[in-house]
């Protein structure tokens, strides 16, 4: 073959892995959106939570229940689709979450009966159980292991993108019309999204030849343990994978996590107003801003933990010592909160707090794909994403009950303080349990 034809050639060669490398990042963007309209959708209720009780004459208690029954499907729905989700285009499947999103909106556009509310926020809850774990293994096949702690913090901070949105743009509206505008604002943007994903969307085919994905994702001198070639139909019991370690340690710090989140989005808005004394519109911004906190530590603990792995450090350092550090921390902030500080303080450990629990949706996930058979991965995702968001039936109507006995500022932080405890347990648990090379080695065995 001559220098020219092998020369053609390359360039041939290149322009699709090129273009391949453009198209995964579109689909990254699009599911950043995807996470925007998802956490909206959630935050919604609490923005709105002041005038929709009095308007509603809802108690506490009522109100509690209103943010629980937005999970009362949503683990459900989170396994039982996430069982299938690895047989079929999870492209049509996104599409019908976000579509089933906005119907669920839409008829909170006019005035409901306290029935129809609850029955809108459990279709929601269902439509999002396993939203968050089907955009991760959709982006997890266009990356390798050790590429994904960029795409996953720009997916998970969709989530935080959402919110702050949320916060001041959802409080207009309803200022400027009511909070039934609200609702119609997001049910239009959820059908919006799903036109622009049938569009664009499309699964990839990153890693499908080695355990944990991660073989080919760097030069071999970067990777601090030999990795186990494995065909990538291989199987293990999912009695099993719940059993491991790294798993059990996941679950146990996303599910707190997932209860300081839920009664974050259900009981913030309504904190900074009656408890800080801050009114609607700053109430609404200072949210808004606690959650944005969110983007600089996220980036900052993804970087910290690329270079890690860059440098050989094993992922138990780079990412499950990291995680449980941040628990730790977050805990203590929440604790924090019972100290005499001023306001303005208190919101900056809210900020503080918030931003560090949250970044358990970040790593446990990459924790997850890096042991998960390549044939289970996305299932595997969706179940224990659904396993910890049960903790959003326990946190709201639990902070709804606390604030039924006292409800100032003394009842809502009680409730961050026992959050923050759980935290720190956590984080500590997470010390010992999250141990992804070994729970390899076990699952390889097993398999």
């Amino acid at each position: 073959m001559s220098e020219a034809q092998g020369s053609g050639l390359n360039i041939a060669h290149a322009a699709p892995v090129q273009a391949s490398r453009s198209r995964r990042w579109v689909i990254v963007a699009s599911l950043f959106l995807f996470m925007v309209i998802n956490f909206a959708d959630k935050a919604v209720v609490g923005l709105v939570a002041v005038p929709l009780m009095h308007d509603m004459q809802l108690t506490h208690a009522q109100f509690g229940l209103v943010g629980s029954a937005f999970f009362l499907l949503f683990s459900l729905s989170g396994v039982g689709l996430g069982l299938f989700v690895d047989r079929v285009d999870v492209k049509w499947l996104l599409a019908g979450l976000a579509l089933t999103w906005a119907v669920a909106q839409l008829p909170l556009a006019w005035p409901v009966s306290f029935a129809v509310l609850l029955a809108c926020r459990v279709l929601l809850g269902a439509g999002e159980g396993p939203a968050a774990a089907f955009a991760l293994h959709v982006a997890y096949t266009w990356f390798d292991d050790r590429e994904r702690n960029l795409p996953t913090t720009f997916i998970q901070l969709g989530a935080t993108s959402g919110v702050i949105i949320a916060g001041p743009l959802l409080t207009w509206v309803t200022g400027r019309w009511d909070w039934h505008a609200a609702f119609l604002a997001l049910g239009v943007v959820g059908v919006l999204w799903t036109l622009l994903w049938l569009c664009v969307g499309k699964t990839g085919n990153a890693g499908r030849g080695t355990a944990g994905d991660s073989a080919s994702a760097m030069p071999h001198h970067h990777v601090p343990a030999p990795r186990v070639a494995v065909d990538p139909r291989t199987r293990v019991s999912y009695r099993r994978l719940l059993a491991d370690r790294t798993v059990i340690g996941v679950l146990l710090q996303c599910f707190v996590g997932y209860a300081v989140i839920a009664i974050g989005l259900t009981w913030v808005p309504a904190y900074f107003r009656v408890g800080l004394g801050f009114d609607a519109t700053q109430a609404g911004n200072l949210f808004g801003l606690q959650v944005a906190t969110q983007i600089p530590v996220g980036i900052a603990l993804a970087v910290f933990s690329h270079r890690l792995l860059k440098r050989g450090v094993t992922t138990r350092r780079a990412r499950g010592t990291l995680i449980s550090v941040a628990c730790v921390v977050s805990g203590i902030a929440y604790c924090m909160l019972y100290s005499g500080a001023s306001p303005l303080a208190k919101v900056g450990l809210l900020s503080v707090a918030f931003a560090l629990a949250s970044q358990v949706f970040t790593f446990g996930p990459l924790l997850i794909a890096e042991i998960a058979p390549t044939a289970q991965r996305g299932a595997l995702l969706a179940i224990t994403n659904s396993i910890v968001t049960t903790a959003g039936l326990i946190g709201p109507v639990s902070m709804g009950k606390l604030l039924g006995v006292a409800g100032d500022h003394v009842g809502y932080e009680t409730g961050f303080a026992i959050a923050g405890a759980l935290l720190i347990l956590t984080g500590i648990a997470g010390f010992a349990l999250l141990d992804p090379q070994r729970s390899r080695q076990n699952l390889q065995t097993a398999a």
